[in-house]
């Protein structure tokens, strides 16, 4: 199992942060194999993480429809994240935001995928770790 996060890396920092760590979320909620065992310290306990790697990608020139075009045909379903939804802190909002609307009218921001290795590798291989 491999994953990917492809972000716009237009956006300052803080905003980049915050779009790996939406995506993160969504993407592995229905990946309950993905996640390691809680591990105790003599005077702590670390919440589990992920066994397995998120890599971090910036979209760079592409669209991200295109990226969503290589997605097509695949068993990988896309976790996709846009400005609508990063822009408020009401979930009820982001709804009212996005809800019936087409991804056309929408600004995707980020898109995060997590599958087999090869249909990842064939999708997000060639574009470039985030730095």
């Amino acid at each position: 199992m491999k994953s990917a996060i492809i972000i716009d890396e237009s956006l300052p920092i803080g905003l980049l942060a915050n779009t790996a760590a939406c995506i993160a979320t969504g993407l592995f909620r229905d990946q309950p194999q993905a996640y390691g065992s809680e591990i105790h310290g003599a005077d702590h306990m670390f919440i589990p993480i992920t066994k397995i790697p998120i890599l971090i990608l910036k979209k760079g020139t592409r669209d991200f429809h295109e990226i969503l075009r290589r997605i097509h045909g695949t068993d990988l379903h896309p976790m996709i994240f846009t400005k609508e939804g990063q822009s408020t802190a009401d979930y009820n909002e982001y709804i009212k935001r996005t809800e019936g609307k087409s991804l056309s009218a929408l600004h995707i921001i980020g898109i995060g995928i997590i599958g087999e290795d090869t249909q990842v590798t064939k999708v997000a291989g060639d574009i470039p770790l985030l730095r």
